[in-house]
């Protein structure tokens, strides 16, 4: 078996289609479909099934794909590796975040520190299974996530399970985010039940982790409920409408609408914040520095007690 097959299983599977595959890889349909015929003699199974639809791929060939993944990135962090040391006068670094203001105020501190230097940096936003996915693929050296108390112990499991470290900086009782305007913004604490009339905004509802975390919350009863994508979004409905969002509680200055507010939800869990990476790998000074301005950001925006 070779890369080469690998590679042309992983473009199938981008488009579920052996013609398009071949187009984006330059290579004639029948190369491909000899390739992969070779792949599968040599295993001893059937990778893909045809449809009118298209490809499928059997069980045994989402197995390979997942390998094939997994190889290629590889491959490819052994090409970075010794392509960086051609560059070495060029400082790389690659961040994953939940939709953190912090993260990013820190990430904006680095840059200043790196105003001598040349540099790449590579900052990902996203939900926390991509954060989590994003540093056990080497894409990233380090994930920014929080824990509650409620999934605390699955997720030690899940990142044991992948050889993955999760390190606390900060922990903090659940608040909610609203405008200064919001009905609600006089109250020293806030209820479920204060809150169910109201539109509810959150990121992907195919965040595994934010399930969990929003399991108190019966989220299949909430009658106004808005899913997003995006930080900016985020802000702007939650400093323009009567909507609100759980999480940290942090008040990030410069980085949040100032006319957003947090308020402590009652009885809320506990989160807490830190980050992931994976155990066989050694952050560099410069991610260091960047966890001390991280660490700095955090607690400064971290939310009072009323």
């Amino acid at each position: 078996m070779t890369l080469q097959q690998f590679r042309y299983i992983v473009e199938i599977a981008k488009h579920n289609s052996i013609s398009r595959a071949a187009s984006e890889l330059y290579v004639t349909q029948p190369s491909i479909s000899k390739a992969v015929r070779e792949l599968e003699a040599e295993l001893g199974i059937t990778i893909l099934e045809r449809t009118n639809k298209g490809v499928v791929f059997t069980k045994e060939g989402t197995d390979l794909l997942f390998y094939a993944k997994m190889l290629l990135e590889q491959m490819e962090s052994v090409v970075h590796h010794f392509h960086k040391e051609k560059k070495a006068d060029i400082t790389k670094l690659a961040i994953s975040s939940q939709h953190y203001g912090f993260a990013i105020e820190a990430v904006a501190h680095l840059m200043d520190s790196f105003a001598e230097r040349k540099y790449e940096l590579a900052i990902r936003e996203g939900k926390s299974t991509d954060v989590i996915d994003d540093v056990y693929a080497n894409r990233s050296v380090l994930g920014i996530l929080s824990l509650t108390d409620l999934n605390k112990h699955l997720f030690e499991r899940y990142f044991l399970s992948k050889s993955l470290k999760f390190t606390p900086i900060a922990s903090m009782k659940q608040h909610v985010f609203l405008r200064k305007e919001h009905p609600l913004a006089d109250q020293d604490s806030i209820t479920l039940e204060q809150l169910r009339d109201y539109p509810y905004l959150t990121y992907q509802q195919d965040d595994m982790l934010l399930h969990f975390a929003e399991e108190t919350l019966h989220v299949d009863k909430i009658g106004k409920l808005v899913y997003l994508k995006d930080r900016g979004a985020m802000n702007n409905l939650l400093a323009n409408t009567n909507g609100y969002n759980l999480g940290t509680g942090c008040i990030v200055s410069h980085y949040m609408n100032s006319n957003i507010i947090s308020i402590p939800l009652e009885g809320g869990n506990l989160i807490q914040v830190g980050y992931v990476k994976r155990s066989d790998v050694v952050l560099p000074e410069e991610m260091q520095v960047y966890l001390a301005f991280l660490t700095r950001a955090l607690e400064k925006s971290m939310p009072q007690e009323r």
